[in-house]
């Protein structure tokens, strides 16, 4: 027990000397190298229209030109919530070293969610498997685990690079991230409450509910030892959507003047995809080259094969509701309407709360070589269509669409690994568990007895 004790203010250290030195390294790529900012700034890898810094600057000017000449308030693709919120801060007279501070602290955040979604998964997982005599150095082993996690996240260059382009995507993964330590904590309101206010970031978070019900009725249950009723905490969790949501969207409309029109603005363009910037997803080009009277059909279509995949992957993975909410981020990092690398990001950082299903992967290295493949040429070919090199005409649109789908396959060959990998690691755990029963029911049973 004194061990215990002794190695937790050393473990408290450790991640606020990681917490820092990523917050360091992130305010000094701010200040001192603005090109690299004002790059990842107007990249499509790192910035789209719905989430860009330089929309998000035009709506805060032309909503404080709106407040002085008293006129009505503009709508834009940023949901009147963020703009109220980081408009502060933008608008403060040193904005670039505040955004600066603000955007580190967003990382910083959701690097600190997932240190303690890590620690009490171990834990949960432990009282699960009744540990019992060696749960000092399971804590220490959770811990080192958890260091891991966190770094894996603060130092991955597709958080780096999202987090100086200041899109609200680092927004909305940390409060993703947030709402998903929440659950892990057991706390049913908080935690759709953050996701809440994630969706009004993004709208995309809104379909973690599911699965993010399910993984707060379970760690209820298992942090309470069952003496909270699960049911309660599904209504504790609902009532933080209505309030979260419900209250978010009037507090957007008060502040849009009484207006409904963000609402089209801002989540109407991501569905119906109202703004054909070239991005990295699969969505842009594919409508841009379909005939104008098929388009509605096909926004139906690639919206309703978004939302397909919610129901499967809650039902399927339902003892797994953390796993479930990972798959799900691995989906909406390809196939969203307005994806950036940021997505990706936020995908990695979940399945790093995974290392059970790591030794089951299949092919990592043709995922990793995939994807290194596609980050590497996605700025060449979009600046040989679209950049300088655009005036030789050595490159065109089929370029940079070609490679998207490579970026789209890399991603989608990590998820399907990563779920065969899961089924592979549950069904050795049922085995491991069979075998260990045959040898308590019959002494002389045992893997070879099989």
């Amino acid at each position: 027990m004194a061990t215990t004790t002794a190695t937790a203010p050393q473990a408290h250290l450790r991640l606020l000397a990681l917490l820092t030195a990523a917050a360091a390294l992130r305010i000094y790529l701010f200040t001192h190298h603005p090109h690299l900012q004002q790059s990842l700034t107007a990249h499509p890898q790192t910035s789209t229209p719905i989430h860009s810094l330089t929309t998000l600057r035009e709506q805060v000017h032309l909503r404080a030109l709106a407040a002085f000449h008293r006129a009505t308030v503009p709508a834009g693709h940023h949901s009147p919530l963020v703009v109220a919120t980081l408009g502060q801060v933008l608008r403060a007279p040193s904005s670039e070293v505040a955004s600066a501070v603000l955007w580190s602290v967003l990382d910083v955040l959701g690097a600190w969610a997932l240190y303690r979604s890590a620690l009490l998964k171990s834990r949960t997982t432990a009282s699960v498997d009744k540990l019992g005599a060696g749960a000092e150095g399971h804590q220490t082993r959770s811990e080192q685990r958890a260091l891991k996690v966190a770094a894996l996240y603060l130092f991955n260059p597709f958080n780096l690079a999202s987090c100086l382009s200041r899109t609200t995507k680092p927004l909305s993964s940390s409060l993703t991230l947030l709402a998903v330590q929440q659950a892990m904590e057991g706390h049913a309101f908080l935690s759709t409450f953050v996701l809440s206010l994630a969706a009004h970031t993004a709208l995309y978070p809104l379909l973690y509910l599911p699965p993010l019900l399910l993984l707060v009725r379970r760690q209820t249950g298992l942090l309470t030892n069952g003496q909270r009723s699960a049911h309660w905490a599904l209504v504790s969790a609902l009532a933080g959507v209505a309030v979260g949501f419900g209250g978010g969207i009037w507090l957007a409309w008060t502040l849009q003047g009484r207006s409904w029109d963000w609402i089209y603005h801002s989540w109407g363009s991501i569905i119906l995809l109202t703004d054909l910037t070239p991005n990295i997803g699969l969505w842009s080009y594919f409508i841009t080259e379909m005939f104008d009277h098929f388009r509605d059909f096909f926004l139906l279509t690639l919206n309703v094969h978004v939302l397909s995949y919610v129901a499967p992957f809650t039902i399927k993975f339902r003892a797994d509701p953390l796993f479930a909410l990972t798959a799900l981020a691995g989906i909406f990092a390809v196939f969203q309407s307005y994806p950036t690398v940021a997505d990706a990001g936020l995908f990695w950082g979940l399945l790093s709360l995974h290392p059970e299903i790591f030794p089951y992967l299949r092919h990592p290295l043709v995922t990793t070589l995939l994807l290194t493949y596609a980050t590497l040429l996605l700025p060449i070919f979009h600046t040989l269509w679209l950049g300088p090199g655009s005036r030789s005409g050595s490159g065109n649109a089929n370029f940079f669409y070609a490679i998207t789908l490579v970026w789209g396959l890399g991603g989608q060959a990590a998820v399907l690994d990563a779920c065969w990998a899961w089924g592979r690691a549950r069904w050795e755990g049922e085995r491991r568990e069979r075998v260990a029963l045959a040898a308590r029911v019959d002494p002389g049973a045992g893997p070879g007895g099989e």
